[in-house]
């Protein structure tokens, strides 16, 4: 189980770029982008989900959450 209803699990260290459409809005953790969007962290985890992307509207106007990868994995 995961706990509380509702509460999602956050992993701080992925860093994640916010866009809506092409346009780029906020690049951070989950924590520093819902500081910098007002967009709460749960919501902000859900974008990150598939079924998100299959109930997102290709209309340039949604929200989209990117993994940034990270190439500091090598030590």
């Amino acid at each position: 189980k995961m706990g509380k209803r509702g509460r999602v699990p956050v992993i701080v260290n992925n860093v994640y770029a916010l866009y809506k459409g092409e346009a780029f809005l906020a690049e951070g953790t989950i924590s520093e982008i819902s500081e910098q969007t007002g967009k709460s962290e749960n919501y902000l985890m859900f974008m990150t989900y598939p079924i998100y992307n299959k109930r997102r509207k290709e209309d340039g106007n949604s929200l989209l959450m990117v993994l940034l990868d990270d190439d500091d994995d090598d030590e």
